[in-house]
């Protein structure tokens, strides 16, 4: 008991030593970092594009620089920095080749770094690398932030060569399909807002209203179909890999329950045996609570959708700003005080920037003819 009881003592005593630690920490950190919010800033272009053999760079660079230089005159917080310089960066890679439907424009980012001043120790400092606060507009690529590709796994080595072919078709065609984040409201004509599907922040997307939307509905029955054509050649390999591992066990005299054997093709057949012929034509829907498939007729969880190639208007350069995506970060008062105590007085410049950022006028950014 006195051993436990002074054991007990000496935690104590560490844990009083550290959080004194902390404190003394903390208030030399704000006696030698002060933030300076009134301090004038500066506007810094820095293109940063990968640049390639046969691309029009300099048409790309323009195209980059006109859609900045609008955020520019019509942000405030870029206009007229204050508090920090901010950087802004082309950057993309040019030589990355665009294979799929989805990939006809030249996809880039604009990113906004916002660099705060500080002075540390007496001397006037500005954030660099990781602690400058950023967001960024994404071009071209206007479903990344707002789908999730239906996808399985593929051939691994060992699996029957016989059946390779034939996975990586039915792979292929079940990769044209997408669960979609549900559109929260249409802004203005070309700029719609979606929730939010890898985080919490919503997504604008910036678009020609003139052309054919970029999603597809999808009904029940056709990516059913696609599930069960992928998964009905995934059990014939699981099936052979399974017969092999019989013959292995057999030799340790081991026994498995025959529930082990591969089965989930013939689950999901009966999944889609019991949706009716009138749910089958309805628009599908994904979510995780839909039994094993993940696919209803009932409207839960997110639409499922196919890509349509004809929302690119070919007619164009692939340089050419034909959508502009962009995480939404705006930010509420509450918000940007709680941000302030939580950083030692930093101003939230990202939740401004999105607070002052007229995205109902955004359209006009979109390149038509």
């Amino acid at each position: 008991m006195i051993y436990f009881s002074e054991m007990r003592k000496s935690v104590q005593n560490i844990l009083l030593v550290l959080l004194a630690l902390i404190i003394s920490a903390s208030f030399l950190f704000a006696q030698q970092t002060q933030f300076q919010p009134n301090k004038p800033g500066k506007f810094v272009l820095q293109n940063k594009l990968n640049k390639c053999q046969g691309m029009d760079v300099t048409m790309l660079t323009t195209k980059l620089t006109s859609t900045s230089e609008w955020v520019r005159q019509n942000d405030p917080i870029l206009n007229t920095p204050v508090g920090n310089h901010v950087q802004v960066s082309f950057l993309g890679n040019l030589c990355d080749k665009r294979l799929k439907d989805e990939d006809y424009g030249i996809q880039t980012q604009i990113y906004f770094a916002f660099h705060h001043f500080y002075i540390e120790n007496g001397v006037s400092c500005a954030a660099t690398g990781n602690t400058a606060h950023d967001t960024g507009f994404h071009i071209n690529n206007p479903i990344n932030l707002i789908s999730i590709q239906f996808t399985e796994s593929g051939f691994q080595s060992g699996d029957p060569p016989q059946l390779k072919q034939s996975l990586g078709k039915t792979l292929e065609n079940l990769g044209k399909y997408y669960s979609v984040a549900p559109v929260l409201r249409e802004i203005a004509p070309g700029v719609r807002q979606y929730a939010g599907i890898a985080s919490h922040a919503e997504v604008i997307l910036v678009f020609n209203p003139d052309r054919p939307d970029i999603w597809i509905p999808v009904k029940v029955k056709e990516i059913m179909e696609a599930k069960l054509a992928y998964y009905r050649v995934k059990q014939q390999i699981d099936s052979i890999n399974y017969e092999k591992t019989l013959a292995e066990w057999a030799k340790l005299n081991f026994k498995p329950d025959q529930a082990m054997r591969p089965d989930l093709y013939n689950r999901i057949k009966k999944e889609f045996e019991n949706f009716s012929a009138e749910e089958l034509n309805r628009s599908a829907y994904s979510s995780s609570q839909s039994a094993i498939s993940n696919i209803n007729a009932r409207g839960d969880g997110k639409p499922v959708m196919r890509f349509n190639p004809s929302c690119w208007d070919r007619s164009l350069p692939a340089s050419a700003v034909q959508f502009i995506s962009i995480e939404y970060w705006p930010a509420t008062k509450t918000e940007l005080e709680v941000f302030k105590q939580r950083n030692d007085g930093l101003t939230d410049y990202v939740g401004l920037f999105y607070n002052n950022l007229p995205v109902e006028k955004m359209g006009v950014l979109i390149q038509k003819k």
